[in-house]
């Protein structure tokens, strides 16, 4: 089992130094000690009472932020024993909040892979339905993420990832399928941990932009194979960043 620190109490008043609730704040330090690996699957937390004494918070607000965790699949809560990190398969981790919490995404090397794998299942089919069903509009505000990528490259990273996001956010937006729309900021949450990951995209700016503007084209032009085609060439050209990275 992890060892409890006295080191908690700098974690919570930094928390709450850029404005965080108290509660909100118990749940993502307890939550990224969990994803960050200080407690394991099978470890068990310190006892309520410790946790509330070390934070200088109620024992109340450790048990709501505790049921919080659960209710994410992170921890449960055992009679006579306390509360112990569920298995890592058992982790919500489709949900945006939990993967917010990790303490460095972008090292989890097996959860950057997960994510990947996902995006590979998900993106390929929102960019061709992008070009069966999206409108004007969708396409309007696909290609302001492009351009916005091509006129920060290559001298703004942080402008550049945000178009990049934009960019895949409008492609599932203009699949107009709930489900996938639904999924959003899990896409968004594995993209900003490739980007902490990878540089080339400021390295590479004519193939980064060449498979980006033919997902563009393809669905301006109605092209659902292409559009899928495109797409996997993109997360093509990404997981060959992680392997470099």
């Amino acid at each position: 089992m992890a060892r409890h620190s006295d080191a908690l109490l700098p974690v919570l008043s930094n928390a709450l130094a850029e404005g965080g609730k108290v509660h909100d704040s118990v749940v993502r330090t307890l939550g990224g000690w969990v994803l960050g690996g200080r407690y394991r699957p099978g470890d068990t937390l310190p006892r309520e009472d410790e946790l509330a004494t070390s934070f200088g918070i109620s024992r109340t607000s450790v048990r709501e932020a505790i049921k919080v965790l659960s209710a994410k699949g992170l921890l449960e809560t055992r009679p006579r024993i306390g509360v112990k990190v569920r298995q890592r398969e058992e982790w919500r981790m489709l949900d945006p909040a939990v993967l917010s919490w990790h303490p460095d995404l972008s090292h989890d090397r097996e959860l950057v892979a997960s994510l990947m794998e996902a995006r590979r299942i998900i993106e390929p089919a929102a960019a061709e339905l992008a070009a069966r069903r999206g409108s004007a509009a969708d396409l309007a505000e696909i290609e302001a993420a492009y351009l916005g990528m091509e006129s920060s490259i290559p001298h703004d990273l942080d402008a550049c990832c945000e178009a990049d996001l934009a960019f895949h956010r409008g492609v599932i937006a203009a699949s107009h399928n709930i489900v996938l729309r639904s999924l959003v900021g899990t896409i968004e949450t594995a993209l900003k941990a490739t980007f902490m990951l990878t540089t080339s995209l400021m390295e590479d700016q004519a193939r980064t932009l060449s498979v980006h503007k033919a997902v563009l084209d393809a669905i301006r032009f109605r092209d659902t194979a292409g559009a899928r085609g495109a797409m996997n060439r993109l997360l093509d050209l990404a997981a060959e960043d992680l392997v470099r990275s």
